[in-house]
């Protein structure tokens, strides 16, 4: 984190001296506690197989920093950058309900299970400020990379088996603002979507931010990622992470 965020802090510093309000950076970090919901299933085209979540695996909630950057230019041709990375990694103890098949191995009901659920995404978002001024209005296009590990084991027989997604996945992107004049307050959403051939994904954040006098800001907001997947590399989901976050920024 202080390779990526420190060199960017430095340049924007000195970016913001000699062009003031003509470049802008954002640079900052928030904690977001989420709860986990929905269901896996892995090579298999049965919907039997699902594997819940919370009752068969055992997943409540959790938590996990998120960091990001912006950068934006008064270059009308070219996008604003925003870069968001999230690395959610989470494990469970369970006892199975039933019996159910996840790749090559099959789980007996009641038998105690340890699993984990890995969820790393990097976001690079162009975008457009189509109105900028007391109301906000931001339109582009974002590249996620998601990169996704499931995983569980049969604490009596042993057996693990484990599913694993890597991809790009292409999605449109929208975001709207509101600053409330002499207050520093301002209130917004963004939102990243795409649905296709039987998936979807979307993720999508409401948030307040007080900016300070000292280039120092606070955010709380809120922030859900659904994820569901049609046999993408063999693997079946329909996942929710969903909860409110707080965070703090810097402002150049």
């Amino acid at each position: 984190m202080r390779r990526f965020l420190f060199p960017l802090i430095s340049l924007s510093a000195a970016v913001s001296v000699a062009q003031a309000d003509v470049i802008g950076v954002w640079a900052g970090a928030n904690y977001w506690n989420y709860d986990i919901s929905g269901t896996v299933r892995y090579q298999s085209n049965n919907s039997s197989d699902d594997i819940d979540v919370n009752d068969d695996l055992g997943y409540n909630d959790g938590s996990t920093p998120v960091i990001y950057a912006a950068l934006e230019h008064p270059l009308p041709m070219l996008p604003n950058v925003r870069l968001v990375y999230t690395d959610i990694d989470e494990s469970a103890n369970g006892q199975l309900t039933r019996s159910f098949t996840f790749g090559n191995t099959t789980f007996t009901g009641s038998e105690n299970v340890t699993s984990s659920i890995e969820l790393k995404q990097t976001d690079v978002t162009l975008y457009y400020s189509v109105l900028d001024n007391i109301a906000n209005l931001d339109v582009g296009l974002t590249a996620r990379y998601i990169d996704s590990r499931s995983r569980i084991t049969g604490q009596s027989s042993g057996r693990t088996e484990e599913a694993n997604i890597s991809a790009w996945i292409p999605m449109a992107y929208a975001g709207v603002g509101i600053d409330l004049p002499l207050s520093g307050l301002a209130v917004g959403a963004d939102a990243s979507a795409i649905a296709y051939s039987g998936s979807s994904f979307y993720d999508f954040t409401v948030r307040a931010t007080y900016d300070t006098p000292w280039r120092v800001g606070v955010d709380l907001g809120y922030r859900k990622i659904h994820l569901e997947l049609d046999d993408i590399d063999n693997s079946y989901a329909d996942l929710d992470f969903s909860g409110p976050y707080l965070g703090a920024y810097l402002h150049f």
